[in-house]
């Protein structure tokens, strides 16, 4: 599989640490609480920020569910000033990496990008990418949407709201965005019910093959009228920042079997299995998760009408629902690699090569060959 890239631009000033170089190493500590934790001594510590480990765990439920996730990388393109990047699933709630080792690549280190949350493995090497094998154990658990549970979610800063309501180079026109989401609304009022009407559009118009409906709300140079999970979701995402409701998009990665349907989980070989959900902020609950894009999956997996009944069924339960057979990497659309080229990327769910150094304007892409292996720990 090729991942190709362009990228210019400065290195950010910040938000970099690495390791002594070395050939192997292990990662960090399981935690009594979550994630991303206090460094072993054999491997390279994360940038401090501290984890949003705020009591929505009252929204969660079940026990944890472990998953070994092993992602090799190997690269023949060669050049000054090699970097691979590699994407760590976030620390939250509803899922946690409780240890990382890896094999291979130099001067290696984990840096950290608040705005999105990604913790990214880095290996740097000279005149040519590494090969490398980073494993992670991984656990999840149920994300459940409770309306009942008003008032007990974690009480997100201002600035984190009003960055999930800004315009980004992901939309589409804004004014033309913003009467589209008005006329969907109506005369709802409400955040809640505003986002639930927007959810039910955008999926009326997937699942019957329209996406000419929404493309105002898609990234530009989307191709209509091929209709895919991730473009329901990022539209669902800037519809919702079209009518002041702060919304994000998650970019992530299936590693289990799905209890819904055989054809929404993944086991194994996952390499080509990346997925992007997304959540929305209302006022007395909280980030609420939500999962137009496994709907419109599954209906065209099975070859279902809009109208059957279980593909109905489906998008009733993904409204406020996360099924935890995948984790999710980062924030988006659009984020800077932290310490690297800083043109932006819509989101990242796989490894990533440049080559080049960017201060000095020399940054070609690189093509990488990747797999990533998933497999529940009983």
């Amino acid at each position: 599989m090729k991942r190709r890239t362009f990228l210019l631009g400065g290195l950010l000033a910040s938000g970099a640490v690495f390791a002594a170089p070395k050939k192997n190493g292990s990662g960090l500590k399981k935690s009594s609480r979550s994630g991303l934790r206090a460094p072993s001594s054999a491997g390279p510590a994360p940038i401090k920020v501290p984890a949003k480990l705020a009591p929505e765990l009252a929204l969660s439920g079940g026990v944890w569910r472990p998953y070994e996730l092993t992602v090799d990388i190997s690269s023949t393109s060669h050049g000054d000033d090699a970097l691979l990047w590699v994407p760590i699933p976030m620390d939250t709630p509803w899922q946690q990496v409780t240890a990382i080792n890896w094999s291979g690549g130099n001067k290696t280190g984990i840096r950290f990008d608040p705005a999105s949350q990604l913790h990214v493995f880095v290996a740097e090497s000279g005149a040519s990418t590494p090969d490398l094998t980073v494993n992670m154990r991984v656990e999840t658990r149920t994300r459940q949407f409770d309306i009942t549970k008003r008032g007990t979610f974690f009480h997100e800063s201002e600035e984190e709201l009003d960055r999930n309501v800004r315009e980004t180079g992901y939309q589409g026109t804004s004014e033309s965005l913003r009467r589209l989401a008005q006329e969907i609304a109506g005369r709802i009022i409400e955040p809640l019910p505003r986002a639930r009407a927007i959810y039910d559009w955008v999926l009326d118009k997937a699942l019957s093959g329209n996406c000419q409906a929404f493309e105002v709300a898609l990234p530009p140079r989307t191709l209509c009228p091929s209709n895919k999970g991730e473009d329901v979701a990022i539209a669902f995402v800037n519809l919702c920042r079209a009518l002041n409701i702060p919304a994000r998009a998650v970019w992530g990665q299936i590693i289990g079997e799905s209890r819904l349907s055989p054809k929404l989980g993944a086991t194994g070989n996952v390499t080509r299995d990346q997925r992007i959900r997304a959540e929305f902020h209302t006022p007395g609950y909280g980030w609420i998760p939500v999962d137009p894009g496994d709907v419109v999956r599954f209906q065209q997996l099975e070859g279902l009408s809009p109208t059957d009944g279980r593909v109905q069924n489906l998008r009733k339960k993904l409204f406020g629902y996360w099924e935890m057979n995948w984790v999710g990497y980062e924030y988006g659309p659009g984020f800077n690699l932290p310490g690297g080229p800083d043109t932006g990327l819509p989101g990242l769910a796989t490894p990533l090569a440049t080559i080049g150094n960017p201060r000095a304007g020399r940054v070609s892409d690189a093509t990488v060959r990747f797999r990533i292996e998933a497999k529940p720990i009983n």
